[in-house]
């Protein structure tokens, strides 16, 4: 199982929200409510977003998870309650194993499903297992993946016990056995920078970084990652977020101040909250601030600063939270070219609501939306997920290539754009083309489940 790493949030304090607990609107009437369930009321009343569009049904006399969600908005898919009493016994693959996979309708396959890797993480059991990005599997603990198992094939996986997989390979377009493939949980951690490549043709230079979380314990990793691009010469970025679910928004900040043009007072994010809370803008400097993790001068990220012609950025569905903020906040300041799949659309934020009554009487936390995000041009508003401009499908050629394959159909989109590569296609995979289409993805899963941004507030 992946180890949990002491994340911090950026500081935003509310000022006016504080003031307005004790004017909240009551859309909802408090008769019949639990105690619980007056507080969650009292909580969204103040905090959420869709404050002034609470329903007035919602559903009294059941569970607090379940008047939490009738509480929700139409448009909200992400806020959350977390009952520390409650035992969790699913995570995923990539939590217990260290791998992503999909799993795709597709002709040549002997039941119709086959399951491809997609991700692998450096040092968690899958790669100390030999599993590679690109590996097929056709059964797990001697269950076929077919239209019937594919609910049980994802619990399986998301249990943490040993596992055996069906290992496949492709032959002239047919799937054929490739051996058993045994895993075990194992506790690693995710270092988010998995790869740093240079490709030189004609002699300009075109930096790639494979960067899969924003997690502020490896900031300094990944800025040394940039700015050894940078001192090799590099004239164009191309950042690789296709699974990547975002994380600490301060890390956002830093490797936004590397990529442009900016000073540390000028905007990076602005938050727009309800009517309690009003609209902020948060400086570059601001939100580097905002947490612990070191660098925290601007000054530090301005002297690695790369001179960059554009930045290229790869994304799948997979792509939510910080990683959509980093390229909507670029926009205004840079030339930025998305290449890939629509992102999840993870526009907002969120903080923790906890009881803070002492002693604490409910022993729940709320993750409600509370902020939309925008730009320092005011541009934000991409619920429905920041749509690319090359749309490339990387499931259009079997077997899937390693990150920093020249073939990879996103990467070899983007060097074609910096001149770097002049083939579109790779032979080779003419040969194994398949008709594929995805019915399951567990990155896109773990992108929805993931925790929205998240901020601090003061103290209610």
């Amino acid at each position: 199982m992946k180890t949990k790493t002491p994340r911090c949030f950026p500081l935003f304090y509310l000022m006016l929200i504080i003031t307005c607990l004790s004017c909240k609107k009551d859309n909802v009437p408090s008769n019949n409510l639990s105690a619980t369930q007056k507080w969650i009321l009292d909580s969204m009343q103040v905090y959420y977003y869709w404050n002034e569009a609470l329903p007035k049904s919602p559903a009294l006399g059941t569970s607090a998870t379940s008047f939490f969600k009738s509480l929700l908005n139409s448009a909200d898919r992400f806020s959350y309650l977390d009952d520390p009493d409650e035992v969790k016994t699913e995570y995923s693959s990539f939590g217990y194993y260290g791998f992503d996979y999909a799993i795709l309708t597709n002709t040549a396959a002997p039941s119709g499903l086959v399951a491809t890797v997609t991700l692998v993480v450096p040092g968690g059991a899958a790669y100390k297992a030999g599993l590679k990005r690109g590996d097929f599997f056709t059964a797990v603990n001697d269950i076929v993946i077919n239209s019937t198992s594919i609910n049980n094939i994802q619990h399986i996986l998301k249990q943490g016990s040993p596992v055996k997989l069906q290992l496949a390979s492709l032959n002239e377009g047919a799937f054929i056995n490739a051996g058993t493939l045994s895993l075990s949980a194992q506790y690693f951690t995710e270092q988010p920078v998995y790869l740093t490549k240079i490709f030189s043709s004609g002699g300009k230079k075109t930096g790639y970084v494979f960067y899969d979380a924003f997690n502020g314990v490896f900031d300094r990793n990944m800025l040394d990652s940039l700015s050894k691009l940078g001192t090799a010469g590099i004239s164009n970025l191309i950042i690789d977020l296709r699974y990547n679910p975002g994380g600490d928004v301060s890390s956002a900040a830093k490797i936004g101040g590397m990529l442009t043009n900016t000073d540390a007072d000028q905007t990076f994010v602005i938050y727009q909250a309800n009517k309690n809370g009003g609209r902020s803008n948060r400086s570059f400097q601001q939100t580097m601030l905002e947490n612990d993790y070191q660098p925290q001068s601007f000054s530090d990220i301005k002297s690695r600063r790369l001179n960059l012609e554009k930045v290229i950025v790869l994304t799948t569905a997979a792509t939510a939270s910080s990683a959509e903020l980093l390229i909507n906040a670029l926009k205004p300041y840079t030339s930025v070219i998305q290449i890939g799949q629509t992102t999840i659309g993870k526009d907002m934020a969120s903080f923790a609501i906890g009881d803070e009554r002492k002693p604490a009487q409910i022993n729940l936390v709320l993750h409600p939306l509370i902020f939309k995000l925008y730009n320092a041009n005011g541009k934000g508003d991409y619920s429905n997920g920041l749509i690319p401009d090359y749309t490339v499908d990387e499931f259009a050629e079997l077997p899937l290539k390693q990150f920093g394959d020249p073939a990879d159909p996103l990467l070899n989109q983007a060097l074609q754009l910096t001149g770097n590569v002049t083939t579109s296609i790779n032979t080779n995979a003419i040969k194994v083309k398949v008709n594929a289409f995805i019915a399951y993805q567990s990155a896109i899963e773990r992108a929805k489940k993931s925790a929205p941004i998240n901020v601090h507030r003061m103290a209610r």
